[in-house]
């Protein structure tokens, strides 16, 4: 996910979890004596070697830093993390990725969802096929989430990257209102229908509408981020899926998101957003949703799985602790991840993989999750101990595993920014149809 609103958040993240233990967990001590570690060995053949990595400063990023001692006890390699905001990292990597072989700065990358297509088609990262087939049972595809392996793994039928940290986009919700007898009782009153959680788009649209109509400024049915061109895209992308469309054909030889599932869930969303969501909806970032979500505004809110983290995080919002969250209603969400990747312009490509190998070894992916990191291994999902810490992880999961990434292009900025500029037109109230028609014929262009 690009753009200043996702740094914006990713700090107020760290901050709010920090607080509230929901993520960071209070933060276990992650410098242990190094031990040997679950049927794998590593290489003290670079010892002295020293690799340089580009790391988005948030918890993630953290967790391992914490954790580097142990990998240089083991290998004699030094890790620096050069730590910086989201959204400078594609304009630093760039020019190292295109320096040629060995002429780069950095030896190993950390690559979001958005980068995927773009590097491998730019010959920029090695295939890594056969490096996790010889990796000694340090990486295992099968251990992995099959959803994030095709989200930020594979790129034209080969593995460029190794999954390690999922973003997904669900519904978070006030589950003590949806379990409140009076307020259901309230409900039907007002409204004439019974209160029942959405199993579809269509419902989720219906409820959110109705919440609003009853208790107005009080309680929105849902809090919208309807900013271009990143938030408002993002969100919609949980509609589009979940009304089983897509931007493109099955085949990627023409766009879809004109067809009648496209337009099906650009009408909703466009309903939603104009008559369930709080007044400004149309141009909300992530700060402002979850500022009328954490105040006890909204019953609902589609989103990442981090806005949690903010909300029950801050003590004096009046929705701390108050909430759950699920599957977005209809099936399918949107659902970004990291990913590591070796560049062709590596000084150390096989210090820096030996690197790689490390940070996905069974143990240390473990107890990355259990210092609370949202793992791409299935393992930590049936983990007793994390999930006693972490109770919110199985709802996680399946957003994960239900949950799908921006399509096979090598120019998924440009799709964002169309698909967020021509919805933008159909909430101002143009046509659905000649919006999303006009965005078929630019994203046929990205083909």
């Amino acid at each position: 996910m690009s753009s200043n609103f996702r740094r914006i958040d990713r700090r107020r993240l760290l901050q709010a979890a920090a607080a509230s233990g929901l993520v960071l967990g209070g933060a276990p001590q992650l410098r242990r004596p190094v031990r040997a570690q679950d049927e794998v060995t590593f290489s003290k053949d670079y010892d002295g070697v020293t690799l340089n990595l580009l790391m988005e400063d948030l918890l993630e990023t953290q967790i391992i830093e914490d954790m580097l001692p142990e990998f240089k006890e083991l290998t004699g390699i030094t890790v620096n993390f050069e730590k910086v905001a989201y959204g400078v990292m594609h304009e630093k990597l760039v020019p190292q990725l295109a320096a040629g072989p060995g002429n780069g700065t950095y030896d190993v990358l950390e690559v979001d969802f958005y980068w995927v297509y773009e590097f491998a088609r730019s010959n920029w990262v090695e295939a890594l096929d056969e490096r996790i087939a010889n990796s000694g049972g340090a990486i295992e595809l099968d251990r992995y989430i099959p959803a994030t392996l095709d989200i930020v793994g594979r790129a034209d039928g080969k593995m460029y990257y190794v999954p390690f940290y999922a973003y997904p986009m669900g519904l978070i919700y006030r589950e003590d209102l949806a379990n409140d007898d009076a307020f259901k009782a309230d409900f039907k009153a007002a409204s004439g229908m019974d209160f029942t959680m959405p199993d579809s788009v269509e419902s989720y649209v219906e409820l959110a509408k109705a919440i609003t109509a009853w208790k107005g400024e009080e309680l929105y049915g849902t809090a919208m981020t309807g900013q271009q061109v990143d938030p408002i895209t993002m969100e919609f992308c949980n509609y589009l899926y979940s009304c089983g469309g897509d931007f493109y054909n099955a085949d990627m030889s023409a766009p879809a998101i004109n067809d009648a599932n496209g337009v099906k869930a650009a009408s909703l969303y466009v309903d939603a957003i104009n008559h369930a969501a709080q007044t400004g909806a149309a141009s909300a970032n992530y700060d402002d949703s979850i500022a009328v979500y954490s105040a006890g505004n909204a019953f609902s809110s589609v989103s990442f799985m981090w806005m949690l983290a903010v909300v029950d995080g801050d003590a004096e919002a009046a929705a701390a602790g108050k909430n759950a969250s699920t599957v977005m209603p209809g099936g399918t969400g949107l659902s970004g991840a990291w990913g590591w990747g070796i560049p062709l312009s590596s000084p150390n490509p096989d210090a820096g993989w030996e690197f790689v190998r490390w940070v996905e070894s069974p143990d240390v992916a473990m107890r990355r999750a259990l210092a609370g990191s949202l793992p791409t291994q299935q393992a930590p999902y049936k983990n007793e101990e994390i999930l006693a810490k972490f109770p919110w992880l199985p709802q996680a999961g399946d957003m994960i595993t239900t949950g799908k990434g921006l399509p096979a292009i090598t120019k998924q900025t440009q799709l964002v920014e169309i698909t967020g500029r021509r919805l933008a037109e159909a909430v101002a109230g143009a046509p659905v149809q000649e919006a999303m028609d006009a965005a078929a014929a630019e994203l046929a262009e990205l083909l």
